[in-house]
Formats: C-alpha cells, sequence, structure tokens
C-alpha cells in the first residue's frame, strides 16, 4: 500500500479510536482519568495497528484495559472503513512525554 494511502489510513483510524474512546468506553474515565492518544501507526502491510496511549491516572494498566476493548473496536473500524484485511490492534504506551520532560529540564538546567 502507498504511504499517502497508509498515512490517511492512520488518520482516520485515529479519530475512529477517539470516538471509540468518547462514546463507547465511558466507564473507564474513573479509573485513568484523561486517556489521549499520541499517535497511530499501521503496518505497510496492514496486519497491525499500533496506537500510543497515555494516561494521567493508573498508566501501568492502560495498555492491558484498553486490549481488553480492541475487539469492538475492530468491528468498528470495520464497519467504517473498506478494507479487505483488518489489522490487529495493539496498545502502546506512549513515553514521548518523558523525552519531552527530560529535554525540557536539560535546557533550563543550562
Amino acid at each position: 500500500m502507498n504511504k499517502d494511502r497508509l498515512e490517511k489510513l492512520e488518520s482516520v483510524s485515529k479519530q475512529l479510536i477517539w470516538e471509540f474512546l468518547l462514546e463507547d468506553i465511558k466507564e473507564i474515565e474513573d479509573e485513568f482519568q484523561l486517556i489521549s492518544i499520541g499517535w497511530v501507526k499501521i503496518s505497510s502491510d496492514i496486519s497491525y495497528l499500533d496506537v500510543f496511549v497515555s494516561s494521567f491516572k493508573n498508566s501501568e494498566k492502560l495498555t492491558k484495559t484498553l486490549a481488553e476493548y480492541a475487539p469492538a473496536l475492530t468491528k468498528k473500524l470495520h464497519k467504517n472503513l473498506s478494507l479487505r484485511k483488518l489489522p490487529k490492534i495493539r496498545f502502546r504506551y506512549d513515553e514521548s512525554w518523558k523525552i519531552s520532560e527530560w529535554i525540557l529540564n536539560t535546557i533550563n538546567n543550562l
């Protein structure tokens, strides 16, 4: 699949996942407070859809909890996207904020 199509698919997938989090799984809102989707990455053969997430509370449990909702999310993607092959959804914890914080602290200490 070409790069432009993959980028479009990532963008649409991120939007659908975000809508799913807002509408369908409000019951985990109290446990994690605010959930953020950093980015979405689809493998070039569309086998995997990696969703990078973070939260303010209970971050160590976030990816496991969201993985329980992967089958329902896959159904939503299937309903809204016309793909012959559906990717397996994997949730990954986004640690990029730690790097940003380290860079900011390093600059401030100069």
